[in-house]
């Protein structure tokens, strides 16, 4: 077993650091410059002292790996990310995708740009990673942080994508301008719930931005404020695409339906949670009945 890699575990494992060994192995790999197949190999890092060295860093601040790094992996790049915008999870790559398959099929009907609106941006992984992977698409991406969108500004111009996402600081809608509608409008917003926020993991807690994390209304706030408003923006046809956390797609999709969309989807995430939920703008129908599928 490579020396290193054990020492780095012993650090991060006495400072009671949660998963320990993961962890190891992503400062070996990122720290390191290591690859898998160098230590599947079992070979040692040249820089030995500057791995140990991030290794107690870690374990001394308890801050999240992300942000000792400066950057997060998503979708297969690397965000900047700060104290000041959500670290990206996973699960958004199926909110990234769900609207990717939106627009691809807007798309077979509609020839000219397609129109995209992200509401909260963060770091701006969600609106890089859907102008990256659908060329027709202009993103317009909202935050009410300055801080948050110097940070998603960096990450467009970090990848090439300073032409295809503008960046307007806002809450919610309320910089939107006159006429300004959309074929898409994707959103992760704030829905976590007081108790649940008081026990999440400390490292989430202590290190990332509450108001980015921390909802009102049992966690709904955020959807019933987007919902409630989503129908003069959205265009007929259009989607409209949400984040949601265990247990909240249901009455998601309630507030949706009643408020003239027909939800198209409720995915799924690795752990059977009900993870994303999508509607389609129609008329106002009765049906107020949803179930995962």
């Amino acid at each position: 077993m490579n020396e290193t890699l054990n020492e780095v575990k012993k650090i991060l494992t006495d400072a009671g650091i949660d998963e320990a060994s993961v962890k190891a192995r992503i400062i070996l790999r990122e720290v390191g410059n290591m690859s898998v197949e160098d230590m599947l190999l079992q070979k040692e890092v040249k820089n030995k002292d500057e791995v140990l060295a991030f290794a107690r860093k870690l374990a001394d601040t308890g801050a999240p790996i992300q942000h000792l790094l400066g950057y997060a992996d998503f979708m297969g790049e690397k965000f900047i990310v700060t104290p000041d915008t959500l670290i990206p999870r996973d699960e958004t790559e199926l909110l990234v995708n769900c609207a990717l398959d939106k627009i691809n099929k807007i798309s077979q009907k509609k020839q000219d740009t397609i129109n995209v609106l992200d509401i909260g941006t963060g770091s701006g992984c969600i609106a890089c990673m859907i102008a990256k992977n659908a060329p027709q698409t202009e993103v317009l991406a909202l935050d009410i942080s300055s801080n948050a969108l110097q940070t998603a500004l960096e990450n467009a111009q970090k990848l090439d994508l300073i032409k295809k996402v503008v960046y307007r600081k806002s809450d919610l809608f309320s910089a939107l301008r006159k006429g300004e509608t959309f074929d898409v409008v994707v959103s992760n917003p704030p829905y976590i719930c007081k108790k649940d926020y008081d026990n999440l993991d400390k490292t989430v807690r202590d290190f990332e931005p509450k108001s980015a994390l921390l909802a009102q209304d049992e966690g709904m706030e955020f959807y019933k404020k987007i919902i409630k408003q989503a129908a003069k923006y959205v265009n007929y046809g259009g989607y409209i695409a949400f984040e949601c956390a265990k247990g909240q797609a249901r009455e998601v999709c309630i507030l949706l339906e009643r408020n003239g969309f027909q939800v198209s989807d409720v995915i799924k995430d690795l752990s059977g949670v009900d993870r994303v939920v999508a509607a389609q703008m129609v008329l106002m129908s009765d049906n107020t009945e949803c179930f995962s599928i």
